[in-house]
């Protein structure tokens, strides 16, 4: 796993020399007072609840056609942490996430890759009646809610990645497609597939 990180006023770290930052819990506070940069390059592997919603989505495909080390694939992430005001009460954070997953095609029902591009910007509220005031101060930012006093980067970036997923995923191009596709009726755009059931739940 390449990973760059770096914070203002200090230098890199190098990647080999370190454990993963995204990992580390940290105050949002402290992070926008440091003015804090992550810059790293992880796998699919590293996100636990990502990996379970892609395996289940696989299962149905036989085992010989499921890409051989899909959860390997990359994942980019920037993340830059600051104040969203001058009093210093909202930290948020702006970046953006990259990423190749692997899934099943609905419209042939073989495996696929698709790409998936969130950009992030993030007001960072502990839970409680202040997520109303910054939904209203801070309209252009998404409101992103914690229940303790810290948070871990790495969940941020998982949460932004299921919340990306296509609720129905396909080839770039039908001709991508195996020789199922004609077969497969449309009747199947009303089955559930694990990542509509993820995205559902995440929005109750």
């Amino acid at each position: 796993m390449k990973r760059t990180f770096d914070s203002s006023g200090c230098p890199p770290y190098h990647a080999r020399a370190m454990a993963n930052p995204l990992l580390d819990h940290a105050s949002p506070g402290d992070l926008a007072d440091r003015g804090q940069t992550f810059e790293t390059e992880g796998e699919i592997q590293d996100f636990k609840r990502l990996l379970e919603i892609v395996e289940a989505d696989l299962a149905e495909v036989p085992a010989q056609l499921v890409p051989a080390q899909w959860r390997m694939a990359p994942v980019g992430i920037k993340l830059d942490f600051f104040w969203a005001d001058s009093k210093k009460e909202f930290p948020a954070l702006t970046g953006q996430v990259t990423a190749s997953i692997a899934a099943l095609c609905q419209r042939c029902l073989e495996p696929c890759e698709i790409a998936v591009e969130t950009e992030l910007k993030m007001v960072l509220v502990k839970e409680s009646p202040r997520s109303k005031v910054a939904e209203t101060a801070f309209s252009e930012f998404e409101v992103w809610e914690f229940a303790e006093d810290t948070i871990r980067p790495l969940d941020i970036v998982e949460e932004a990645l299921i919340m990306a997923l296509p609720l129905s995923p396909l080839h770039s191009s039908r001709d991508l497609c195996g020789q199922l596709a004609d077969d497969v009726v449309q009747e199947k755009s009303g089955t559930a597939r694990p990542f509509a059931d993820l995205k559902s739940q995440m929005g109750k």
